[in-house]
């Protein structure tokens, strides 16, 4: 059993001192002496919203709110897991700092168990509040999206996000042919890290933006080839600059962006009108940055900093992005980069623990895509903090695919080419590239972010996190990854149609039957919206253009490294099953690429 304090820093030693040592001396302390503990907060069960049910039987997870103080004084926490209130069964009192959230995995929970986390606070003064407990919940076999808190649309502000200028895309039945093999989406390079790094410099570059700082300061890469500098540091100039022409400001910076809402500085037409933009100039720290007027950027956060098409109106509007992260200390030589999003900066793995084992050794196939083509996909950073499918006009069309069908594609080409007997050295820089990828995507979740049902915009964004979390052997990535399922396209369109009231199929939607009960189904947007759900299959065209014909080289992924318990959502695995045997082999519409077809048909009945 081991418990984690998930994306939080741990309390620094003094906090658990039980009185600080006077500054002055001679003088007499005045104060009141503290004699109160601090008074019990809410406790919820879950990563967030307090949950009744879990169908995770490996992990508990808590949150809560801080312990106030009377005399004001610092709390730190202790939890318990048990089967009744204030109970230890699961797991004794253990510390966790100041944290208000924890995770205890490697556990073994029954189905029908009921959990409870308990919680108590300790100023101080070594004053300990009374325990307070959860409501409790109980283990499951299988969570409906009926059991899940709803979640508001994740706008900084009440009003409606405005409809961007260029409409929504919508798709037909003469989607273009599917190509026959992957295509890199830039041309690959030298990998960053065969670089010799300075280890001092008074500039860095990277994907055609430069960063200027007012003095040298020591630098280097991380594994995946992106900056690192110390800091904190003083940039004076950022190329190309941000400024507004003609009413329109580009290429922006922000730092340690917040996935939780949509506001942005980037570009001030970024979703196709200033208008609808959901721009805030307070968030572009890049504009006007100069001599004069340096930017300031702490030590532990993260610069990611853009270059935007000329013209608006772009789909997508950015043309690239690179990322500056300021560390305190410097980094192992082959550190893996702290993610872009959120404020947890700690340095937590290297790719000298990337366990290859993991991974399979399946012969090649006679038809296969390179591996360092696929490679040049991942090579840049993916910038995908913006939910739902006006994300699109985020993704920097030099880095990464901007729909969510050709996103997954890639990430299927890339897992599957993972699992082939190839030379570790062959498969190394594929492997750093989708691991940074996935621990990026986990802080985007962490931190409030989503990836919406909605069409095919919220694909492929799960297997990188199960992936990032397998090889480096780090149970907190696993446990996040299931925990918020709903949070990912794929888990959240697909479910078991059951009977959820006597002779009511699916709450009464998409003309189910009893013929239909158990069967792994799809739907649009059913985790959010089930009514929106149609048991016919070409009822809706995202069916079978943008969705699961994506989806099958990753399932199969996963499967191959025996991920499909850890993954925690059985519908999917048996609805792309169900897919797969429904459409017709060789077309677009059953595999968008030719390789992850291919991969499925050979080895599906092994795994």
């Amino acid at each position: 059993m081991e418990t984690r304090i998930p994306m939080v820093p741990r309390l620094l030693p003094w906090l658990l001192a039980g009185s600080f040592v006077a500054c002055g001396v001679g003088e007499r302390d005045t104060r009141p002496a503290d004699a109160e503990p601090p008074r019990p907060a809410t406790v919820r069960d879950g990563f967030a919203d307090d949950i009744d049910v879990q169908d995770i039987r490996s992990a508990v997870f808590a949150n809560w709110d801080p312990f106030p103080d009377p005399q004001g004084s610092p709390v730190v926490y202790e939890w318990a897991i048990g089967t009744g209130p204030g109970g230890e069964q699961v797991q004794r009192w253990t510390a966790v700092g100041g944290a208000t959230s924890g995770v205890c995995t490697d556990l073994e929970l029954e189905i029908g168990a009921q959990i409870w986390c308990s919680v108590r606070g300790t100023d101080l003064a070594g004053n300990r509040s009374a325990a307070v407990a959860s409501n409790g919940f109980k283990i499951v076999r299988h969570v409906g999206p009926a059991t899940t808190p709803s979640r508001a649309p994740a706008y900084a502000a009440n009003e409606p996000l405005a409809a961007p200028t260029q409409p929504r895309p919508v798709p037909t039945a003469t989607e273009p042919v599917r190509p026959p093999l992957p295509r890199p989406t830039s041309t690959p390079t030298s990998p960053p890290v065969a670089e010799p790094a300075p280890a001092h410099a008074s500039s860095l570059s990277q994907w055609g933006i430069t960063w200027t700082f007012d003095r040298e300061h020591r630098v280097g890469r991380f594994a995946n080839g992106d900056w690192w500098v110390l800091g904190p540091v003083a940039i004076v100039g950022i190329t190309p600059g941000s400024s507004e022409q003609h009413g329109r400001t580009r290429h922006g910076s922000m730092i340690d962006p917040d996935p939780s809402v949509t506001l942005q500085g980037y570009d001030s037409t970024l979703f196709g009108s200033t208008e609808s933009s959901r721009y805030d100039p307070s968030r572009n720290v890049a504009l006007g940055v100069g001599q004069q007027r340096p930017l300031w950027l702490p030590a532990d956060s993260s610069l990611v900093s853009t270059i935007t098409h000329a013209a608006p109106g772009n789909l997508p509007q950015l043309q690239t992005c690179a990322i500056l992260t300021c560390l305190a200390k410097e980094p192992p030589a082959d550190a893996f980069r702290p993610a872009y999003c959120g404020h947890d900066k700690a340095v937590r793995h290297r790719a000298g623990d990337l366990d290859l084992s993991k991974l399979g050794r399946l012969p090649l196939p006679d038809e296969c895509p390179d591996i360092a083509h696929v490679a040049a996909q991942f090579e840049r950073p993916w910038l995908d903090h913006i939910n739902g499918w006006i994300g699109r006009y985020l993704h920097p069309s030099d880095n990464m695919p901007d729909y969510g069908r050709e996103l997954a594609d890639a990430v299927s080409t890339g897992a599957l080419l993972l699992q082939l007997d190839l030379p570790d050295d062959r498969k190394r820089p594929l492997l750093i590239r989708m691991t940074q990828l996935g621990i990026d995507l986990a802080a985007i979740v962490a931190a409030g972010g989503r990836f919406a049902p909605d069409g095919g915009s919220g694909s492929g964004r799960k297997f990188p996190i199960m992936l990032a979390g397998t090889v480096l052997r780090d149970p907190t990535l696993l446990a996040l990854a299931a925990a918020r399922k709903f949070d990912f396209g794929e888990d959240a369109q697909t479910f078991y149609v059951e009977e959820t009231a006597p002779g009511v199929f699916n709450q009464g939607h998409g003309g189910y039957t009893a013929a239909d009960k158990g069967l792994a189904e799809w739907g649009n947007s059913h985790a959010d919206s089930p009514a929106n759900d149609n048991r016919s299959w070409g009822a809706d065209t995202y069916r079978r253009c943008c969705t699961a014909n994506a989806w099958h080289g990753f399932v199969l992924a996963a499967r191959i490294m025996g991920l499909r318990d850890a993954w925690g959502h059985d519908p999917l695995f048996d609805y792309v099953d169900r897919y797969m045997a429904t459409e017709t082999a060789g077309t677009w519409t059953r595999s968008w690429s030719r390789f992850p077809e291919l991969m499925w048909d050979r080895w599906r009945a092994k795994f």
